[in-house]
């Protein structure tokens, strides 16, 4: 069986495509606390996080759309919030699967401050 030096360099020896430098890190945390409480399971907590590498639970970066396009959106009003200038809250929350309408206001205000009319 393995000893955590090991497992350790094991993980250091892993591609950076796979994980990052965080998430190695994580790693090697929680095989030291597996270690020092038990180590019986450190070769089956090892094997949980890498089998979680290999299977495709890894930490993506948001997916990426052609930059020439734009989604287009259908409105919908029950759910839109309106553009009150009086309102002193200048922080809106948007919650939910909205990354291809995050796009676009990224779009709309880079437009904004290309012609001088501010931004957010």
């Amino acid at each position: 069986m393995k000893d955590l030096k090991n497992y350790i360099d094991d993980i250091d020896n892993l591609n950076s495509f796979l994980l990052n430098q965080d998430q190695k890190k994580l790693i090697k945390e929680i095989l030291v606390n597996t270690n020092n409480s038990n180590k019986e399971n450190l070769d089956n907590v090892f094997q949980l996080l890498i089998q979680r590498v290999k299977t495709g639970f890894v930490f993506d970066v948001a997916p990426s759309v052609d930059a020439k396009q734009i989604a287009i959106l259908k409105k919908q009003e029950k759910l839109s919030f309106t553009n009150d200038l009086l309102n002193t809250n200048k922080n809106t929350l948007i919650i939910g699967e909205n990354y291809d309408a995050l796009k676009n206001l990224l779009v709309i205000e880079r437009q904004k401050e290309q012609i001088g009319g501010g931004g957010l």
